[in-house]
């Protein structure tokens, strides 16, 4: 979080992420100093942190998406589509059914066991 509040860019006067809101990365920055040891906790969705709603969404459209990974599916033109999918009235509904959804195919995931799969301790190497 710090690199987006401070190292970002050299465009902005304050270093921050400038798809970020000025005033949303200003109240980031008082939250959390520079100069401080990382450890403040800053919840995901800052309109209500205890529900999976429009709200996260929303906070990206508006420039406050915490992640910088979050922030880039609404920047990124290929992705926006998907999170306005996700706004107003019917954006509400789409969540709830969509996450419906993930949660049956996750839940169709038949797990490997024995010799069938493989452990990676190394991503990039198969032992």
């Amino acid at each position: 979080m710090r690199y987006r509040l401070y190292n970002f860019s050299s465009t902005s006067a304050n270093g921050d992420d400038p798809s970020m809101d000025a005033a949303f990365a200003s109240q980031l920055q008082k939250m959390c100093p520079a100069n401080r040891d990382g450890t403040k906790r800053i919840a995901l969705d800052t309109g209500s942190s205890d529900r999976f709603d429009e709200s996260f969404f929303t906070n990206f459209r508006d420039g406050q998406g915490i992640l910088e990974s979050d922030q880039k599916l609404w920047t990124d033109a290929s992705t926006r589509v998907y999170v306005q999918r996700f706004l107003g009235f019917r954006g509400e509904l789409n969540i709830y059914m969509d996450s419906g959804r993930s949660m049956v195919k996750v839940g169709n995931i038949r797990v490997k066991t024995g010799t069938e799969g493989e452990i990676r301790w190394v991503c990039t190497a198969v032992y």
